[in-house]
């Protein structure tokens, strides 16, 4: 399984460029964490939305296995039906 090195912001996971070196990574990491994410209302009054300052991000480098998409979905749906299969059995182990 092919092995991919990730950033995550705040949760969201992206793939990094495939050889991209380790100051480049770092260099990048450090710039992000000094972003600020903003937060947001929405004003009724004048239908717009208000922003403020929110805290500051959640920065993660790793790596991560790669699998193809169609893989990961068959997977996924495998799993799921064997999870709901047992849950189901449960259910009616208790009835």
């Amino acid at each position: 399984m092919k092995t991919v090195k990730t950033i995550s912001i705040n949760g969201n996971t992206f793939a990094l460029p495939e050889g991209m070196a380790a100051k480049d990574v770092q260099a990048l990491a450090g710039f992000l964490c000094t972003l600020t994410q903003l937060g947001n209302e929405y004003n009724y009054d004048d239908s717009e939305y208000v922003y403020y300052v929110g805290e500051g991000v959640r920065i993660q480098v790793s790596d991560q296995p790669l699998m193809d998409k169609a893989a990961a979905r068959k997977l996924g749906d495998e799993s799921r039906a064997r999870y709901q299969a047992r849950r189901d059995a449960e259910e009616a182990a208790k009835a």
